[in-house]
């Protein structure tokens, strides 16, 4: 019997419709396809762009330092606009902004709270305890004002240390251009983090208060608040928004006491870092033939460098005398109630990080501070390996002015930041420390009941 086909129309129409799944199966494979190299592309694109302009640094103090000038804003210092740009034509200072407006309310806030701590010391509780307390504020209230005058100058001075970074021999390596700006995020970082974890230390070590002897049994929050801040609230009635507005006063005056010290030590390894890339300039060509007009395009740059130091310390010298003094003042202090009993394990473990971390802090300021000195006499080092014959008048007064010029950053012209202010500092403390032991009558921190 013979085996029947059907119909050859629907077997046709059947065929047809197998073949435009087939193409339209192909055509979905072709088009994801298309697409998924369309992502690739468009990642790989910006994975490049990224490498090759988010992270390109150029090597200026203006890259470098923006972060910092960035945080700074956050915690109402430092009121300068456009701080994100990469230029320092951008920069300007407006007593009308948002920025300066914050600031001036932050430094009355100091001022108001420094008023209060004054008459508290001098009418009700004069011991030591209450005097650090005014010491700091105050210092804090003289910080605010310090940094709200240098921002009125910062821009001109970003610019001229702008020209003077121009004229100075191009930092060719990538390594050696983000060296910088690598090194000041490092130590804002690490400075950052460590007042973070001293101010929570400081918190959990008020704790013990709040959980021994609350002002309110059933309120801890607002015995906490009122112990922040209770020299204020012996004079103001308290409430929970005056006791919120004193923890933020606290967390932003905690916060200006540790960049005063950040911002030192980045202006100062940032101007070193200008000296070192003249020096090494001045290396790699020492021992090579080289002529009047390259000693004197160097000393023209040595000079510039010295100009812009000037600058810089006039402008910030206050903010290093404040950092310095506050430093000695509360190491001594410090010092001083190590031998202290303390009333709980937080009370030890926050006294002994916030002093070492402020040792820590205050020795490698002194090693920042003092590079910027130690660079600008290392050209002394490098014309000794200048060959006789290459020896000019031009190098011979470059040399001169390098042995007779004394670059460093000072606290008012009171003092000079070297390698001796390190050995100085230590033996203030030593001798200070001899002579407050003699009036020490405390043995332990005050308790519960007998604070």
């Amino acid at each position: 019997m013979a085996r029947t086909t059907g119909d050859p129309a629907k077997r046709c129409r059947c065929m047809a419709r197998i073949k435009f799944w087939r193409r339209s199966r192909v055509g979905s494979e072709v088009v994801e396809k298309d697409t998924k190299r369309l992502k690739l592309s468009l990642i790989k694109a910006w994975l490049l762009r990224i490498r090759q302009e988010d992270y390109k640094y150029s090597g200026s103090f203006q890259e470098a330092i923006k972060p910092v000038l960035i945080i700074a804003q956050i915690f109402a210092l430092m009121p300068v606009r456009n701080v994100s740009s990469k230029f320092a034509e951008d920069l300007t200072f407006t007593w009308f902004s948002v920025r300066s407006y914050y600031a001036l309310v932050t430094i009355l806030c100091f001022g108001v709270s420094s008023g209060y701590i004054v008459a508290f010391v001098t009418s009700v509780s004069f011991n030591f305890d209450s005097v650090e307390t005014l010491v700091f504020y105050l210092s804090i209230f003289l910080i605010s004002l310090s940094f709200f005058q240098l921002a009125r100058k910062w821009p001109e001075i970003a610019q001229s240390w702008q020209l003077v970074e121009a004229k100075l021999p191009p930092l060719k390596l990538p390594k050696e251009r983000r060296s910088l700006a690598q090194h000041i995020n490092m130590i804002t970082i690490v400075a950052t983090t460590c007042s973070l974890v001293e101010h929570i230390m400081s918190m959990l070590s008020m704790g013990y208060y709040v959980n021994s002897c609350p002002r309110w049994p059933d309120r801890p929050i607002d015995s906490f608040l009122y112990l922040n801040f209770s020299s204020v609230f012996y004079f103001v009635d308290y409430t929970r928004f005056l006791g919120i507005v004193g923890k933020v006063v606290n967390v932003l005056s905690t916060f200006a006491w540790n960049f005063n010290d950040i911002f030192v030590m980045a202006v100062s390894v940032a101007l070193a870092a200008r000296f070192r890339q003249l020096n090494d300039y001045m290396m790699r060509e020492a021992r090579l033939p080289t002529t009047v007009d390259y000693w004197m395009q160097c000393r023209i740059n040595f000079r510039n460098l010295c100009k812009l130091c000037e600058e810089v310390d006039d402008a910030i010298s206050i903010i290093t005398l404040l950092c310095f003094s506050n430093n000695l003042y509360f190491i001594c202090g410090k010092i001083l109630k190590s031998m202290q009993a303390k009333p709980s394990i937080w009370h030890a473990l926050y006294f002994w990080f916030s002093l070492v971390y402020l040792l820590g802090r205050t020795l490698i300021l002194s090693l920042y501070s003092s590079s910027i000195n130690d660079e600008s006499k290392r050209p002394l080092v490098i014309f000794r390996l200048v060959p006789r014959e290459y020896w000019c008048d031009e190098l011979k007064r470059f040399s001169e002015e390098v042995q007779m010029d004394n670059v460093a950053l000072t606290g008012m012209k009171f003092f000079r930041l070297t390698r001796g202010v390190v050995i100085s500092v230590a033996g203030t403390i030593v001798t200070y420390e001899l002579i407050l032991l003699q009036f020490n009558g405390e043995e332990k921190v005050p308790g519960c009941f007998e604070n």
